[in-house]
């Protein structure tokens, strides 16, 4: 699939088989015949949209591509070319994925842009004086004058926050209710690491496959368990309104978890981070929970990058770690790697008793680059409890040891 392929794996065979397809004109796709300057207005309506596939060197007849396609002839530098149409008409600039596709002889071609949703909309044109927006089958152009449709697309980003936050409280309700049912609370270390498109708008995928198809299908294995770590208690989620839930309490320890996915593309996931003992001062002391924040990270990115792929999914991420409830207790230092001496076991008690890190990322960014986003994130979350010893060099160097790079 076009949306989701690694951009610089999409051939020139590919666009064929998608148009293929015949998957008509909507407010994501677009097909052109030509590369020209008139590009700039469909990349910046889609920017201000919900980001979207353009391909060039596709006519198109009742908003199909019209069969056989051929593309455009192919000429050096056609991707400077969209750039340069796009730093000199767009205010302020998109950078969209661009991919020239050529055919095995090398005389035609298929130019394959894929534009983000845009967090810095309204994304104007014409000497910044329009901005335009993406409808299911044209562009439809205002006047940056005429307020309405800016103020429009202000109130429906409003509304796709709204939403987003609904989801997490949603969530969060549902935890406190089975939590509830069952007698337990989370007394330390409450750990929830959720993700969600930056501004959902539509369903991007049946809920009901996320009941079992979706779960096993974004499983991953790691540091000598399963995430989602539901599946290592029990066969399936269960199902709940327009998603699944996963939730587990160990009778003995009171060890709580609890996992939701929803068909908006929510991931949410909440435990009781506590394996904790005593120091000789009778504080708590968690012996491997900066560990711990380490693995959890680690195989919840992993995880929710499967999961967007299975969603075809591409645009930007809204990412949430936070920690609650770290009253009087004591972080032990990560371990030292194979071949460093540590001399002392380093403790730290967090002054705040909660933390919250927030970024907005890229699928792109969370496939090409996650071992480094995962590296700056425990690197941030480690100086947040105290640790400001902690290098890059030391959290890739462990994951190394432990086959994750």
């Amino acid at each position: 699939m076009l949306y989701i392929k690694e951009i610089e794996k999409i051939t020139f065979q590919d666009v064929i088989e998608f148009c293929n397809q015949q998957y008509r004109e909507n407010i994501n796709l677009d097909y052109k015949q030509e590369l020209n300057s008139g590009v700039a207005k469909t990349i910046a309506a889609m920017a201000n949209t919900w980001g979207g596939l353009i391909i060039i060197g596709v006519e198109e007849k009742d908003s199909k591509p019209k069969l056989p396609v051929r593309g455009i002839e192919y000429k050096e530098h056609l991707r400077e070319q969209v750039n340069n149409i796009i730093l000199g008409n767009i205010m302020p600039p998109i950078f969209p994925e661009i991919q020239v596709c050529t055919s095995q002889d090398d005389k035609r071609a298929f130019i394959v842009i894929r534009v983000p949703q845009s967090n810095l909309t309204p994304h104007a044109i014409k000497n910044n004086t329009k901005v335009y927006i993406r409808t299911d089958t044209s562009n439809e152009p205002e006047e940056l004058a005429s307020v309405d449709r800016i103020l429009w697309l202000i109130d429906r980003r409003k509304k796709s926050e709204m939403l987003k936050n609904d989801f997490y409280e949603r969530a969060e309700a549902r935890f406190n209710t089975l939590c509830k049912r069952e007698g337990v609370i989370i007394e330390r270390t409450d750990a929830i690491f959720g993700i969600c498109p930056l501004y959902p708008f539509e369903a991007l995928i049946d809920y009901k496959k996320l009941h079992q198809d979706i779960p096993n299908k974004i499983r991953t294995g790691g540091w000598g368990y399963t995430f989602p770590l539901y599946l290592m208690r029990q066969s399936e989620f269960l199902p709940t309104q327009y998603g699944a839930y996963g939730f587990f309490v160990n009778d003995r320890s009171k060890y709580v978890l609890y996992e939701e996915i929803n068909h908006y593309g929510l991931f949410y996931h909440r435990e009781d981070l506590a394996h904790a003992s005593k120091n000789n001062e009778g504080k708590i002391v968690y012996n491997s929970l900066l560990w711990e924040i380490l693995t959890r990270t680690d195989m919840f990115l992993e995880t929710v990058l499967k999961l967007y792929n299975e969603l075809g999914y591409w645009g930007l991420l809204d990412l949430r770690i936070s920690f609650n409830k770290l009253h009087d207790v004591a972080f032990k230092d990560l371990p030292a790697p194979r071949g460093y001496i540590k001399f002392d076991d380093i403790e730290s008690y967090p002054i705040d008793q909660h933390l919250e890190f927030k970024k907005i990322i890229s699928y792109k960014e969370l496939k090409n680059d996650r071992i480094t986003l995962l590296i700056d994130l425990v690197k941030e979350i480690s100086w947040g409890i105290g640790f400001s010893h902690i290098k890059p060099g030391t959290i890739r160097r462990l994951l190394e040891e432990n086959g994750r790079i």
